[in-house]
């Protein structure tokens, strides 16, 4: 081969080489697009499984209280009336500690009620949960209610309906009983 061509044939290449390197204005804005429109339709998910993560941690709560009542109630014939009563500490992270102790209704004869109230449930998508426990007929019945929705307004759960008399779980008309 000539030298000249191997020559030109290599600045053929050199500039060629130069000419590509990078990428393009055009390509960036794709990829950006892409990844935008991935985390667009990721977040909701992630969010939504935090949210469940956190109503999980809440059920928990509630169970460990109706456990700790139907013991309490084994022992003495009545329903403690605080957490330390019961001989149990509640996470105190999406539930308000203050609540707990005011839920808990020892006076209505055969059943206590729990109802925490969950500190920042609209933002966090937590639905209100909350559960009771009754003595009737040398049987206890536990119900644990969850509201459908997260709440539009931070309110204390309270407001959600939860009996649990005469052995019969009901959780009112609209909310979930959590199995």
């Amino acid at each position: 081969m000539k030298p000249e061509v191997t020559l030109k044939y290599l600045n053929y290449i050199r500039d060629k080489k130069n000419s590509e390197e990078g990428f393009t204005l055009i390509e960036l804005l794709v990829v950006v697009i892409i990844i935008g429109v991935l985390a667009a339709v990721a977040l909701p998910n992630l969010l939504g499984q935090v949210g469940r993560a956190r109503e999980t941690e809440i059920v928990n709560a509630v169970g460990t209280v109706n456990r700790s009542q139907q013991s309490y109630h084994f022992e003495r014939g009545n329903f403690g009336d605080t957490q330390a009563r019961l001989g149990i500490s509640i996470p105190v992270e999406y539930i308000d500690s203050d609540s707990i102790d005011a839920q808990i209704d020892p006076n209505s004869g055969v059943d206590a009620t729990f109802n925490p109230n969950v500190l920042n449930a609209t933002n966090q998508g937590i639905r209100l949960i909350g559960g009771a426990i009754a003595f009737a007929n040398g049987d206890y019945s536990q119900v644990i209610c969850r509201a459908p929705n997260p709440p539009e307004t931070n309110v204390e759960s309270t407001n959600l309906e939860v009996t649990a008399g005469n052995i019969t779980d009901d959780c009112g008309d609209t909310n979930d009983v959590v199995n």
